[in-house]
């Protein structure tokens, strides 16, 4: 009797074609999941690296930019100093000059008005008595 319950079972429960289909399609669909998943999880991975790596070059430009900038503005302030000081030399000689005709300016002057004494009186005479004119009429 064992062997007929054994057999009965094995009846029952033997699969069909069509229970043998389906778990035919339903493990072909899972490994092509599990492949794609597996094909989807390295473009993730690869994505991911790609962007880390992103990340790093984007810190290292703006690390660069940074420091150009920096480099840029000592440059500029460098050359605006060397600039500066230039124009204070240029200034400074050039009023080293400007006082030396003035000096040479006088020393003409002096000359002549020892050589012409009368002449310079009279004129500078007439230029106070013009100035004094001018004044009043400008007065009244």
């Amino acid at each position: 009797m064992k062997m007929w319950a054994v057999q009965q079972h094995l009846v029952r429960n033997r699969p069909d074609k069509h229970t043998k289909r389906r778990t035919e399609m339903a493990t072909t669909a899972a490994e092509a999941k599990s492949n794609k998943g597996s094909d989807l999880s390295k473009y993730e991975s690869e994505i991911r690296n790609d962007m880390a790596e992103l990340k790093k070059d984007i810190a290292a430009l703006t690390k660069t930019m940074g420091e150009y900038g920096k480099a840029r503005a000592d440059d500029l302030q460098g050359r605006a100093s060397d600039w500066s000081d230039e124009m204070l030399a240029e200034s400074r000689r050039t009023v080293k000059k400007l006082g030396k005709q003035v000096s040479r300016l006088e020393k003409d002057m002096e000359a002549q008005v020892r050589e012409h004494p009368l002449q310079w009186f009279l004129g500078a005479l007439g230029l106070g008595l013009m100035v004094t004119i001018l004044m009043r009429r400008n007065h009244d």
